[in-house]
């Protein structure tokens, strides 16, 4: 990864569905247009996520990875951790056990919570 690397922090709350994709599929075209491609998922307040969005969000990680950028998990419960491992998706993401280990991961200390101005 580039030391320049900008990450930026994610939380999600609840339920995790169509329209919370919609919102990170948002969320990861503003951090390629701002330069920003480290993206960590912070599932500590998650409930519950649909299994039909794993895959859009496996073509996201995708995306982003072609911009020199990564999407990391952060905080599954083991719920969540086996949604993802029943859908075969699992393997496709580096996930810890909290954001910081995450951030570590990509460089940083710690992620940025908010996006720039004009993203």
């Amino acid at each position: 990864m580039d030391e320049n690397l900008k990450v930026y922090q994610m939380n999600l709350e609840g339920e995790v569905d169509q329209s919370k994709m919609a919102e990170i599929n948002r969320i990861i075209g503003q951090l390629i247009k701002g330069e920003t491609y480290g993206l960590i998922l912070n599932f500590e307040s998650a409930e519950h996520i649909h299994f039909t969005i794993l895959q859009s969000l496996v073509e996201e990680k995708r995306r982003l990875q072609s911009f020199g950028g990564d999407i990391r998990l952060a905080a599954l419960s083991d719920y969540i951790k086996n949604i993802f491992r029943t859908t075969g998706v699992l393997e496709e993401f580096q996930v810890f056990d909290t954001v910081l280990q995450a951030a570590k991961s990509f460089g940083v200390t710690k992620p940025a919570t908010n996006l720039p101005l004009g993203l």
